[in-house]
């Protein structure tokens, strides 16, 4: 937007000294007068684009970022649900360590009974 408002801002200068320039060369209003609207229509029609691609430059990056927006909340959306379900199959696997373990336990414990009561 920046650099819109700087083509403007240079349109509007060259348009206002080329003015300054030519109207007090000129003895004649008819003439002066014919080159000032000239120089104003091309000026408002300079104006009249720059504004438009403006304008147009808006709609596309609003497209863009919300384009974008919703690429990065599916991203986000779906790396939330994967997060889940890592966590669910971790869960799953530290219970089945605890049951393995507990197993593990009973069966030694069988194997330290029997070993005492053989002594």
């Amino acid at each position: 937007m920046a650099r819109y408002y700087r083509i403007k801002t240079i349109s509007m200068v060259l348009a206002i000294s080329s003015l300054l320039i030519l109207l007090p060369s000129c003895n004649e209003k008819g003439s002066a007068e014919k080159i000032g609207e000239k120089i104003d229509n091309t000026v408002e029609s300079i104006t009249e684009e720059l504004d438009e691609a403006a304008k147009n430059t808006s709609k596309e990056l609003d497209k863009a970022v919300k384009a974008a927006s919703e690429k990065l909340d599916e991203a986000a959306k779906k790396t939330s649900k994967r997060v889940e379900e890592v966590s669910d199959n971790i869960f799953n696997v530290v219970e089945a360590a605890k049951e393995t373990s507990e197993k593990i336990e009973k069966v030694s414990d069988g194997i330290r009974n029997a070993v005492t009561k053989d002594e």
